[in-house]
């Protein structure tokens, strides 16, 4: 009888372990899989952040640029208004007539004021 009971347990584990090796077969196979496509995903994601921060950095770069550019084109138009308003004003200005010294007879000879009494 006892060896009945060894023959019987012997042919039950038998093809549980048959049942266990596929399954852990199957299973595995399935998981590696998996375990792919999730390294595969998160290679993705940290190539699409790396780009990301790149694109940002460029788009400072281009917006600090521009606005030097604009700072440029903007200094260099108001440059052109003013030198125009001037020569507007100079074209404007009669012609002096003369001498500088015959329009201002009481300045001394050197420019300057006399500031001592005598």
């Amino acid at each position: 009888m006892e060896t009945s009971w060894l023959v019987l347990g012997a042919t039950a584990a038998l093809p549980a372990a048959a049942v266990w090796c596929a399954s852990h077969w199957w299973h595995g196979r399935k998981r590696a899989a998996l375990v792919s496509h999730v390294d595969k995903t998160e290679r993705a994601r940290q190539v699409t952040v790396q780009q990301a921060l790149q694109m940002r950095k460029q788009i400072e770069k281009l917006q600090k640029e521009l606005s030097e550019h604009r700072r440029t084109a903007s200094q260099s138009a108001a440059q052109r208004e003013k030198s125009s308003q001037l020569q507007a004003v100079l074209d404007a200005a009669p012609e002096p007539a003369g001498e500088p010294e015959a329009a201002a007879p009481d300045t001394p000879a050197h420019g300057f004021a006399d500031t001592l009494s005598m």
